[in-house]
């Protein structure tokens, strides 16, 4: 807590109920869920975030368990869900299948079968995986080196400030697809990696992080609370970390909630161009890239991923809206 947060009365009924009123965590809960539109991008956020967790824990349970289960076992064992890379052999598996809905299509395959034979509705659920999970990590990049560059060169201000700056602004002026592509080539040495995707992604975060920081840092400096930690002898390290940060921390954390929705379009855009995730991992501007030629043949090729993104993006950015709503002190009940 920052010093100037408990110097106010703590009689019973006084100001400091009212603040932990307004602003603890209970009343941003409840002031996003009195909005019908954030209530329900929250519960499809919640959604999404499960099946993702699903997915990466079931993509992943050889390592987890030290060989004592194979990957996709979870999966392989509900009815609804089959192996979301294995190609099925020759005869056991049949190409661009239609949706269970369609006239020809089969009720194992919901959603109808990929070129390969693979299920797609499988593919569509393992697909939220690598962007949920990219989004997520390229933001929180994007977010931890943002803060600490821009909180440092809002509080020390002078030349610091001048250099990190031009270091940002640098950053800035480039086109971010165009500087994420050239990272990801020259990182991984020509074979694109989604590994080096989300940190190219998170480079290109960090400047638009640093200057909101930044800007709240110039006015937080300026509190009495933070001169009082100065004269008690407080390292500004600790200021920055203790007091700095947490009292800037309200718009970058709803930037931050709606940038996941932006990053998860970019790294599927990525995915699209063949810079982001491979075959056979499932991924949906992979699926998209496929599915662009077969438009004519399969048309639900491109609607279900497109449609995935699309419920995804909406849902973090309803919550974002509302997250916001709930932190601006302007808006009152």
């Amino acid at each position: 807590m920052a010093i100037g947060e408990g110097q106010m009365d703590t009689d019973a009924g006084g100001p400091s109920e009212d603040v932990e009123a307004k602003f603890g965590w209970r009343y941003t809960f409840a002031k996003v869920m009195q909005d019908t539109t954030a209530r329900w991008g929250l519960y499809v956020v919640a959604v999404v975030l499960l099946i993702s967790a699903y997915t990466v824990v079931d993509s992943n349970l050889s390592r987890l368990t030290f060989g004592a289960m194979s990957d996709f076992t979870f999966a392989e064992t509900l009815p609804i869900f089959d192996h979301p890379e294995r190609i099925p052999p020759p005869g056991q598996g049949e190409g661009n299948v239609p949706p269970v809905f369609h006239a020809d299509g089969s009720m194992s395959n919901p959603l109808g079968t990929d070129p390969s034979g693979r299920d797609y509705f499988t593919r569509i659920v393992y697909g939220a995986q690598v962007s949920v999970s990219v989004g997520i990590a390229s933001t929180l990049i994007g977010f931890v080196g943002g803060t600490i560059i821009g909180a440092v060169s809002g509080f020390y201000g002078g030349r610091i400030d001048d250099l990190l700056m031009r270091m940002v602004e640098t950053v800035y002026a480039i086109p971010p697809l165009i500087l994420i592509i050239v990272f990801t080539v020259f990182v991984s040495g020509g074979t694109p990696d989604i590994t080096y995707a989300i940190i190219g992604v998170g480079i290109t975060f960090i400047p638009v992080f640093a200057r909101i920081i930044r800007s709240e840092v110039l006015s937080v400096r300026e509190m009495d609370y933070i001169e009082a930690a100065k004269a008690s002898g407080v390292k500004n390290r600790n200021i920055i970390l203790r007091h700095v940060i947490p009292n800037s921390f309200a718009p970058v954390l709803v930037y931050a909630t709606l940038q996941i929705g932006v990053t998860i379009l970019i790294v599927a855009g990525l995915s699209f161009l063949g810079y982001g995730a491979q075959p056979p991992t499932p991924d949906w501007g992979q699926m998209l890239n496929v599915s662009h030629g077969y438009m004519h043949s399969n048309v639900w090729l491109s609607i279900w991923p497109g449609l995935a993104i699309l419920v995804t993006i909406m849902g973090f950015n309803l919550f974002g809206d509302g997250l916001q709503d709930a932190l601006d002190p302007r808006i009152d009940d």
